[in-house]
């Protein structure tokens, strides 16, 4: 885009490209992490666009959401994009009690955690929603973390990561939980669990 700057010892931000890409939208929610679900654009083909590194701004159906960061170092085929917070897609993590539980068995200590994810879609459409959670992990032989439920979710053992991705009708609820154990020497003080 050609511009005429001044030279007047001030600085000036310049437009150097505006592009429209076509893009699959997807929400995502953490709510380990955060209540809120958030819309993810994901651009394919973007590499033809030659694109340089550097702050972007990003508008949703005429609306400025903010900023991002472009990279085309990335190897990736797909650019990933947030588009912000959707309040319209209700998450609801909780703790079921009636399954965390600590007890002492010789010299070990076992705790049960127990959670469940509500996710509800109140748009007038179906969307696609990936929501993550994790498990703990563990790097020393003391400490035994047994995986006892993840509603069907993907599990990568090496990260704790579990995924679910589903669709949601307009109007629709889906629940999972996630259950799992940790044994440990009674005398040993594990935060966060």
């Amino acid at each position: 885009i050609p511009y005429d700057i001044p030279s007047d010892n001030q600085q000036y931000d310049v437009e150097t490209q505006r592009l429209s890409l076509n893009a699959g939208y997807e929400y995502l929610a953490i709510p380990k992490l955060d209540k809120d679900a958030f819309l993810l654009a994901h651009v394919t083909d973007w590499t033809k666009h030659n694109l340089l590194p550097g702050e972007s701004n990003i508008y949703f159906k005429g609306t400025y959401v903010g900023t991002g960061f472009i990279d085309p170092a990335i190897t990736s085929d797909t650019l990933s994009l947030s588009l912000g917070r959707d309040q319209s897609i209700v998450v609801k993590r909780e703790k079921l009690t009636d399954f965390c539980k600590t007890s002492t068995v010789g010299g070990k200590k076992r705790t049960t955690k127990a959670f469940k994810i509500t996710v509800h879609n109140t748009k007038s459409k179906q969307v696609k929603l990936k929501l993550k959670d994790q498990i703990p992990l563990t790097n020393t032989s003391d400490i035994e973390v047994t995986v006892e439920e993840t509603s069907a979710a993907i599990y990568n053992e090496s990260t704790g990561e579990l995924i679910w991705d589903m669709t949601l009708a307009a109007g629709e609820s889906k629940t999972v939980e996630l259950r799992y154990t940790v044994k440990y020497p009674k005398k040993k003080r594990i935060s966060n669990l």
